[in-house]
């Protein structure tokens, strides 16, 4: 509750400042490229926010995952104390090959709250959802999405830097 309420407070004085619009990755959630082989891919924009969006996002973020910590089926009072061991196990299974990665892809993972999305490029063989079954068998991932540009033409349906 007190955190709520210095977060209430910061909102207050953000308004009443002007907030800064750079982008940041301001709740410095994991992420980070997987693999580069589709140089005309369009980097995501991922987590990095103004601090308006992240003011915005703060009471979402401390509320997620309390219930479960509540009721005991968690072992963190905030789904967002998983990420980082979530992206260990991403990278682990990347580099030991559990986690079969397309080839001439260019894709960037970022993990927020236990949930796993997965941006960028695949060839036109790869075939679709096939990513997104993988990391949902990461532990503690509870959803996985994966929003990839299928080809080397065409927009992306993510937003870019």
């Amino acid at each position: 509750m007190r955190f709520l309420a210095l977060a209430l407070a910061a909102c207050a004085v953000a308004s009443a400042f002007g907030a800064d619009p750079t982008l940041k990755n301001r709740f410095d959630d994991p992420f980070f490229q997987l693999s580069a082989a589709a140089p005309a891919c369009p980097e995501p924009r991922g987590p990095l926010m103004t601090e308006e969006e992240a003011i915005s996002d703060t009471h979402h973020r401390l509320e997620r995952g309390q219930r479960c910590y509540l009721e005991k089926r968690c072992r963190y009072s905030s789904s967002y104390q998983y990420d980082r061991e979530i992206a260990r196990a991403i990278q682990s299974s990347a580099s030991h090959g559990r986690l079969k990665i397309p080839k001439d892809s260019s894709l960037w993972i970022l993990v927020q709250g236990r949930r796993v999305f997965a941006y960028g490029c695949v060839p036109g063989s790869y075939r679709a959802g096939t990513l997104r079954d993988q990391l949902r068998k990461i532990p503690d991932v509870e959803v996985a999405v994966e929003d990839v540009r299928v080809g080397s033409r065409g927009p992306v349906g993510y937003r870019i830097k």
